[in-house]
């Protein structure tokens, strides 16, 4: 769990960690009003996604689940975990004797647990994008959103300016339908009072809202217009893992040239039996598999995303787009997992070899080869 905790913010939320430093701000003022969740013993749980693939091993499947160590100090030490659905957390909580067994969560706290599930990862941009949900009831601390405003900026600057040339391109004509101004299919009538206005839909599709303008553009390409919120959130995320994939390569390429060099052997690997070095060796090459299979999903699901764009804004062709934002939902979950995993595994590295140019004791290497296949879990398939 410590090194998980140590690995990063995307596919662990240590709510436990930020609680306790907001009651240790407030001093005697009492429990803090904009904690994550209304019952206080529900916010010393740390949340984690579970990721496995279904039993024809076709399909990625994430579960949320959240662990409540029995001692705040040492995390490690045992605790309860279970999923991160209401009636689950108040059995657990009722048979720590945290609140009554009839007792049910409120409305915010079921709000909160629910998007918490919905999100591929907890990557706080992520989070961000879902605040005026999880804000319906009540403000929440801006600590569980800890993203510097310079860093949104950041990372909405090459978000927005690919939505910006896609919807700038679809209203350079005359015509509103991509389709009809591409693909030649002519036999609607044009329409002024839907036509997009690049500035509003931009913002939109930003945003994530439902208007008439990205409506219309999420029609355009022939889907089906009532899971628009759905594309458009979506799409934006896939843009932003672009981003944070471009962010950390530097570190998963350094990650990954000590993984396929001597140095990720253990350095007393002379003292080791054959039969240990072998098995030793085997632990190594299941997790350089693992690790080459989550960083291929990566680069397949960014380079199909960034042909399919190049086509509509190159080509004028806007097939291949259509089957993008077709297949967005399922492959933002798989890209965003993925990502979260290599950045998980390559802090982890970054934490664990305090000295990468030589090599770790077999002692300390055994248990961070368990983590990296643990993490990964079993290759990811992607169609």
């Amino acid at each position: 769990m410590k090194t998980l905790l140590r690995s990063g913010r995307f596919l662990c939320f240590d709510a436990r960690a930020v609680y306790l430093n907001l009651k240790e701000a407030h001093g005697d003022e009492g429990f803090p009003r904009d904690k994550l969740f209304d019952l206080s013993t529900l916010n010393l749980g740390i949340f984690f996604k579970e990721v496995t693939l279904d039993d024809e091993g076709d399909e990625v499947l994430v579960s949320t689940r959240v662990y409540f160590p029995y001692n705040d100090s040492e995390v490690d030490q045992g605790g309860e975990s279970t999923l991160a659905d209401p009636d689950r957390i108040v059995r657990v909580l009722a048979k720590r004797g945290a609140i009554k067994a009839d007792e049910s969560l409120s409305t915010h706290d079921q709000r909160v647990l629910d998007i918490l599930t919905k999100v591929p990862t907890f990557d706080p941009f992520l989070l961000l994008s879902q605040r005026r949900e999880l804000e319906v009831e009540r403000s929440i601390s801006p600590n569980y959103f800890d993203i510097t405003e310079a860093d949104w900026m950041l990372i909405r600057r090459p978000v927005l300016e690919k939505i910006g040339t896609l919807v700038a391109k679809a209203n350079a004509g005359d015509g509103l339908d991509v389709y009809q101004e591409y693909v030649g299919d002519r036999h609607n009538e044009k329409d002024d009072h839907q036509r997009i206005m690049t500035g509003a839909v931009v913002d939109a599709i930003w945003q994530g809202e439902e208007t008439p303008g990205s409506r219309s553009l999420i029609r355009s390409f022939r889907l089906n217009e009532s899971q628009t919120k759905q594309f458009l959130f979506a799409w934006k995320g896939i843009n932003y893992y672009e981003f944070q994939y471009e962010r950390h390569k530097p570190l998963f390429y350094e990650f990954f040239e000590w993984l396929g060099s001597e140095r990720s052997l253990p350095r007393d690997r002379e003292a080791m039996t054959e039969s240990a070095m072998d098995r030793f060796i085997f632990r190594r090459n299941r997790a350089k598999a693992l690790i080459r299979s989550t960083h291929s999903t990566v680069i397949r699901i960014i380079q199909n995303y960034n042909q399919a764009f190049d086509q509509l804004i190159q080509n004028d062709d806007p097939r291949p787009f259509q089957a993008f934002l077709r297949d967005a939902p399922k492959n933002f979950l798989t890209v965003g997992l993925a990502i979260g995993i290599l950045a998980h595994t390559a802090n982890a590295w970054d934490n664990t070899a305090s000295n990468k140019r030589k090599p770790m004791r077999s002692v300390d290497l055994e248990p961070f080869y368990d983590f990296i296949i643990a993490i990964n879990g079993q290759d990811f398939q992607f169609s």
